[in-house]
């Protein structure tokens, strides 16, 4: 019969939370708040669309998981041409749209 000491369940345990912690934010745990924890007006999520016709960027939002659709002016615009994957989208709301004014 195996008998775990206070020292020895100590020491486990000292092991198995750094370890469990990890795993959960290797897992993208952090990322259901990301959008959150950036402050007011900003989204965080990948890239799924640029229409440069229609002058709109959608993105999957990280919190939501849903797709959401930003305007874009043309320095914005030209700002994603070089851009992929993951971004931080700062915006204000006009007329029911939301109008992207800086891209991360």
């Amino acid at each position: 019969m195996i008998v775990n000491t206070p020292d020895k369940w100590s020491t486990d345990m000292k092991t198995i939370i750094p370890i469990a912690l990890f795993i959960a934010l290797s897992l993208g745990l952090p990322a259901a708040f990301a959008c959150s924890a950036m402050g007011p007006n900003t989204h965080v999520g990948t890239i799924l669309n640029v229409d440069s016709e229609a002058k709109t960027l959608t993105i999957q939002d990280m919190e939501t998981n849903k797709p959401i659709t930003f305007a874009l002016n043309d320095a914005l615009l030209m700002k994603l041409a070089s851009a992929s994957g993951q971004i931080i989208v700062r915006y204000s709301g006009a007329d029911g749209k939301l109008v992207a004014t800086d891209i991360q």
